[in-house]
């Protein structure tokens, strides 16, 4: 039998500082090698890695998918955002800088008021770990907008997170899709991940024992779907992936509005005032 196709939704590039050890260019040259048809990139609080993703994609023949993970306010756990057309980038845009405006760098969070608001164009992953505010975002999303994670590290406790999560998916008819939650091309990135955890930690390799990930599954696959034998008839493809590749990039993805700037020799003199 012929696997189905397994296009990676959760994906980040070294733009999530000291949490991925790739460059957009070489995620996508490593999916592409791979064979898959197309990749999610979605680094954390921010779109700074998509152009780059973007234009690099678009060179191999692989459908790009941009998106961002968002930090919602406490005590929710952080979502995973997917652009699925204009509107969706547009308010993936806007979400993020009101989130963030006012704040200090690398601070900010959203409401389920102000995610309601920028829903619309968007997919959610919930991550693969059981969440208490499901419902909450059930109501902000519609169907085949909202989906769990089930995640396979070759760790004996995150099969029984799979467990939960897949009885909570149940228990609120959401669909379940499988990620792999990758932060580097190549498994022989993984020692390069260790040392970015290690500064982002502030301990030293030898200080930060079982705190790093115990081995280098973290990766993009080729047959990845196979590891999910057990869980295949619980997973779904997205029913509405994103598909932002029918129109080139600076075609849409600009801002809406200009902002006002009164008649100086440069920009940059303007902004540095």
């Amino acid at each position: 039998m012929t696997d189905p196709p397994y296009v990676e939704l959760r994906c980040r590039s070294a733009f999530s500082f000291l949490d991925g050890a790739s460059s957009p260019e070489d995620l996508a040259e490593a999916a592409a090698g791979l064979g898959h048809q197309a990749l999610a990139l979605a680094d954390r609080g921010g779109l700074s890695g998509a152009p780059r993703f973007f234009k690099a994609a678009r060179k191999l023949g692989l459908q790009p998918i941009v998106g961002a993970e968002i930090a919602m306010e406490a005590p929710a756990p952080p979502l995973l955002l997917l652009v699925e057309n204009r509107t969706g980038y547009r308010n993936l845009c806007r979400l993020l800088t009101t989130m963030k405006a006012g704040r200090p760098k690398g601070e900010g969070a959203a409401s389920y008021a102000l995610l309601a608001a920028h829903a619309d164009g968007l997919i959610a992953l919930a991550g693969a770990s059981p969440r208490d505010d499901v419902a909450e975002l059930a109501a902000v999303f519609p169907a085949g907008h909202l989906y769990l994670e089930v995640q396979r590290h070759l760790d004996a406790v995150q099969e029984h997170r799979n467990r939960a999560v897949l009885a909570l998916a149940a228990a609120h008819h959401l669909p379940v899709v499988a990620t792999n939650d990758v932060r580097y091309a190549s498994a022989q990135l993984r020692r390069v991940h260790d040392v970015l955890t290690c500064v982002r930690a502030g301990l030293t390799v030898d200080e930060i024992g079982r705190r790093l990930p115990c081995n280098a599954e973290r990766s993009l696959k080729q047959k990845w779907l196979r590891c999910f034998v057990t869980y295949r008839r619980h997973c779904t493809r997205p029913a509405r992936l994103p598909s932002i590749a029918l129109s080139p990039w600076p075609t849409w993805a600009t801002p809406s509005h200009a902002i006002p700037c009164p008649r100086v020799r440069h920009s940059r003199v303007f902004l540095k005032r």
